[in-house]
């Protein structure tokens, strides 16, 4: 069980982002309400640096531009896994744009990896065995159970390693300028 702590207070926002903003390096991941309500909206950010993780709740915090300075600073790099729905679903709805993006599922189609989900990763790196069952459930019911939060903590907490496997790799492969490009892109 990933431990976390979880924002809902725009006081607490603004001193974890300004605490973040020292990192080099943080994981990102959203869930949202799509596969249960008619508007779509982002109902929970997750972000994890080497050592804590953060669930911020949008629907508790109408502003989130501190979590969006952080995000578009070029110097952060961003881990994601298959970046492009919370990208698209963070720029749409909190005008949010994350600049230095490293996204560890491009990363694992460049090495030729057969499976490139994230669990399958996770468990071949790392030994991590992930439990999907909330991958679907509907993120904007509250207050969210423990165990709905725990699982959304796991899914950065274990994202920053994976990416420094699947870096070392990529360089090994002489893949790593090929990686860059599709980051950028």
């Amino acid at each position: 069980m990933a431990s976390y702590e979880l924002i809902t207070a725009q006081a607490a926002l603004a001193a974890r982002a300004e605490e973040l903003g020292s990192a080099e390096i943080i994981a990102l991941d959203t869930e949202a309400s799509s596969f249960h309500r008619f508007k779509e909206q982002v109902c929970l950010v997750q972000l994890s640096t080497r050592d804590r993780t953060f669930l911020v709740d949008p629907l508790a915090l109408p502003d989130l531009r501190p979590l969006g300075q952080l995000l578009s600073d070029k110097a952060m790099e961003v881990v994601i896994h298959d970046a492009d729905y919370d990208l698209r679903i963070l720029a749409k709805y909190h005008g949010i744009r994350v600049e230095n993006v490293f996204d560890t599922l491009v990363a694992a189609e460049l090495i030729n990896e057969p499976e490139i989900g994230l669990a399958s990763l996770l468990l071949k790196y790392q030994g991590v065995q992930v439990d999907k069952k909330f991958q679907k459930a509907d993120w904007s019911k509250r207050p969210l159970p423990a165990d709905m939060l725990s699982y959304a903590a796991g899914d950065t907490s274990h994202l920053i390693a994976l990416r420094d496997i699947l870096k070392e790799k990529l360089v090994r492969k002489n893949r790593w300028d090929w990686a860059v490009q599709e980051f950028v892109a």
